[in-house]
């Protein structure tokens, strides 16, 4: 048999699927992932027996043949092992995190994400952002890539009229962000954000806002709704009741803390609603006593038809719906949290038991209808993505709860495994770099010790990560989860008022 000796270097630079001549491949440079089964990411199927091929931060080849390794390449035995695309999570307030010791990153990397949205910032976030990247992809360090940034959120505080949204969209933009986050505001200032934003190559995200009926943000262009739009989100509009609902609401917004105040902060960081639980739970109920199931079909056709994204974020729905289940209590992942956080989730149940049952049982009744409704977008088809609110939630280990509370939700293995690599690729338009494990894609994978597609569990079972062609393996991985641990364990509490980043991480 004739040996074909090729520098990975080489290989680097040209389209290569296989080799098909059926000659043995020699390596000497970059990384071999060898005998693995390749996850399909479009429909599941699952290629045996394959010799992935790394160099330069890209898969330069992929083949059945026999590879041999030699120089400085790196061998790794996959035999036994399903590969898939790095993970993303596409809800997440990471950079808030980025300057404090220890540093997030090796939590995300750890859980397998080699990707995220970071969903709240300004023009300084913005730069620190791209100077991470920069580094990262220098290996000065390692992180995530941070895919996407916005500048400040339109909270409707910055004004009015279509003009001041248009003119915070110019704002934006001059910072250098790429989408615009709305989370409130009035009818005039939300359609003038949307208008700008789309004249400006922007598009926007964020939580609905009771002013601005769910038909006509999706028809005037809204991107993409987190946490099913928030709070009331686009429930209200499935109730039969949703006009005298809405003119309610306008006439007299529930109270909303100031997340930036101490007292705030007992019960931002677990659940959102637990602090204002009481004042919005009468319209909770509301719509949970008016729900029509054919308006939010219809709602759910129109998210579909326009093709809206949706993040939906089971895993701060759930956890400030459910602030008083002893399971975020007693979380062995606030291990890689600091004190004060520890603290504060474990107070959470007390707090929240003190609304009282019936405030209680509403919040939790809502959630089973946002549940539900998850459902209900993946049976239509609507696009989704998997994201956390990490920041709010523990960062990396809470991407793999929202992989159960999907599953929970009745989502499909592969419909999940997709919300977290192969859609953000078509989110951001990037399918030709990222979302599955093909030649010429970047180097962001993930070695599981079984297959994703049979149990979403076995999502869970990390055997190693590949970051921008850097391997880590399952001994560094848990290396790096100990010295976090390690690093909070050693730290003095911090005050309350400190955890907060005034209001940022919606």
């Amino acid at each position: 048999m004739r040996i074909k000796t090729i520098s990975v270097a080489i290989l680097a630079g040209i389209a290569v699927t296989a080799c098909n001549s059926h000659e043995d491949m020699t390596v000497s440079e970059g990384v071999v992932l060898r005998n693995a089964s390749i996850v399909n990411t479009t429909d599941g199927s699952v290629s045996t027996g394959r010799n992935i091929i790394v160099n330069a931060g890209r898969i330069t080849a992929i083949t059945g043949d026999r590879v041999n390794v030699t120089g400085t390449a790196q061998s790794v035995d996959a035999s036994g092992k399903f590969v898939v695309p790095g993970f993303n999570d596409m809800h997440s307030h990471a950079m808030g995190d980025a300057d404090e010791v220890p540093a997030p990153w090796p939590l995300f990397i750890a859980n397998g994400i080699t990707g995220l949205r970071q969903m709240s910032g300004d023009a300084a976030t913005i730069a620190k952002a791209r100077q991470l990247n920069l580094d990262s992809a220098a290996h000065k360090l390692e992180a995530p890539e941070i895919l996407l940034v916005p500048s400040d959120i339109f909270t409707g505080l910055q004004g009015t009229t279509a003009a001041a949204g248009a003119a915070f969209v110019d704002k934006n933009v001059a910072d250098g962000a790429d989408f615009v986050k709305v989370v409130g505001g009035n009818r005039d200032a939300v359609l003038g954000v949307l208008a700008q934003a789309k004249a400006k190559g922007r598009h926007v995200a964020g939580h609905m806002v009771p002013a601005l009926a769910t038909t006509d943000a999706v028809q005037a262009g809204w991107f993409a709704i987190e946490h099913l739009g928030g709070n009331f989100g686009f429930m209200l509009d499935c109730s039969s009741a949703s006009s005298p609902i809405r003119q309610s609401l306008l006439a007299s917004p529930p109270f909303q803390p100031p997340v930036s105040s101490p007292a705030a902060a007992v019960t931002y960081l677990l659940n959102p609603r637990a602090f204002d639980g009481t004042a919005l739970a009468p319209t909770f109920q509301k719509i949970l006593d008016t729900y029509d199931e054919a308006a939010c079909k219809s709602l759910v056709n129109q998210f579909s038809s326009a093709r809206t994204w949706h993040v939906p974020t089971l895993i701060r729905l759930r956890t400030q719906s459910f602030g008083n289940d002893p399971a975020y209590m007693q979380n062995p992942d606030l291990q890689y949290t600091d004190k004060t956080t520890r603290a504060l989730y474990q107070q959470t149940g007390q707090l929240f038991a003190a609304q009282g049952p019936a405030v209680v049982a509403t919040m939790e009744a809502f959630y089973g209808l946002e549940e539900k409704l998850v459902k209900m977008l993946d049976d239509s088809n609507v696009p989704m993505l998997a994201g956390t609110d990490s920041g709010n939630q523990v960062h990396g280990f809470s991407l793999h709860d929202e992989f159960r509370l999907l599953a929970k939700a009745g989502l499909s293995p592969l419909r999940i495994l997709q919300m977290t690599t192969l859609n953000g690729a078509r989110f951001l338009g990037r399918e030709s770099s990222m979302g599955s494990v093909e030649v010429g894609k970047d180097a962001n994978l993930v070695v599981l010790d079984a297959n994703p597609i049979a149990d979403v569990a076995n999502l869970s079972k990390i055997s190693s990560v590949v970051l921008k062609g850097r391997v880590f393996s399952s001994a560094e991985l848990a290396t790096m989860k100990a010295e976090v641990a390690a690093a909070y364990a050693a730290q003095a509490p911090k005050a309350a008022a400190d955890l907060i980043d005034t209001g940022h991480r919606h």
